[in-house]
């Protein structure tokens, strides 16, 4: 992926949320894959990319910001529904 493309403030504020609450999401990636996954946390790297690191049946994985279209978590009781993070 080319350069980092950082997502609005209000974006970011819901995948912090959804890591708070642990909360299972659908992630909608930019190449078309989809996954389900925990959200455990997010970071930010040396050279400011931003990160959400999501654990799945396959152990933990690292997602760019920028890569995810949208978050949904799966809880009924979840606080927010589907979310788009970063424009395709």
């Amino acid at each position: 992926m080319s350069d980092y493309k950082m997502i609005p403030c209000a974006h970011y504020d819901y995948l912090e949320l959804a890591c708070l609450r642990s909360y299972w999401l659908k992630i909608e990636l930019q190449d078309g894959s989809q996954c389900q996954a925990r959200a455990i946390t997010t970071q930010t790297h040396a050279d400011k990319t931003e990160w959400l690191v999501v654990e799945h049946q396959a152990g933990q994985q690292t997602l760019r910001l920028d890569s995810i279209i949208a978050i949904t978590p799966t809880d009924p009781a979840a606080s927010f529904g589907r979310v788009m993070i970063a424009s395709q």
